[in-house]
């Protein structure tokens, strides 16, 4: 199967380093990308393609920062959901995959961003709740720049 034409400008790359920590164990990834990026006053978004560990497409990521705080992240394709983090308050979530569906709640304990025109940085820190069976902290640092025409 090839790989699906993205159909978005990428203008932009982006990194993405998160740590996820659970059970007193700690994993951590690094995600290189190049991404598709819009910048007003009022929000910033990031649009980015996962792919799978064969180059395929495997889905796509849409983080939506608004001026107030409040931060989305969509996801499509290989898993569905979206996650809304907004400091001090918790939100539920279901995390669609083809192994099935779980429900969460989520809760930001920090939120930064620091974007503009030409990217910047965005820090998130949350907690994940799966009821009695589950639950980590999520820290997600990502960096976005604009690419050289």
């Amino acid at each position: 199967m090839a790989k699906k034409q993205r159909e978005r400008e990428e203008n932009a790359v982006v990194r993405i380093l998160s740590t996820q920590t659970a059970d007193g164990e700690t994993d951590k990834s690094e995600l290189n990308s190049t991404a598709s990026y819009q910048f007003t006053p009022k929000e910033a978004t990031i649009v980015y393609t996962e792919l799978d560990e064969s180059g395929e497409v495997s889905g796509e990521t849409i983080i939506t920062v608004m001026a107030d705080g409040l931060v989305t992240i969509q996801k499509t394709g290989f898993a569905d959901a979206l996650m809304i983090l907004e400091r001090g308050k918790t939100h539920p979530v279901k995390y669609s995959t083809m192994l099935g569906t779980m429900e969460m709640l989520l809760c930001a304990l920090d939120i930064r961003a620091e974007l503009d025109e030409n990217g910047g940085h965005l820090h998130l820190r949350y907690l994940i709740d799966i009821g009695e069976a589950y639950s980590a902290q999520n820290m997600i640092d990502l960096r976005v720049s604009l690419r050289s025409s």
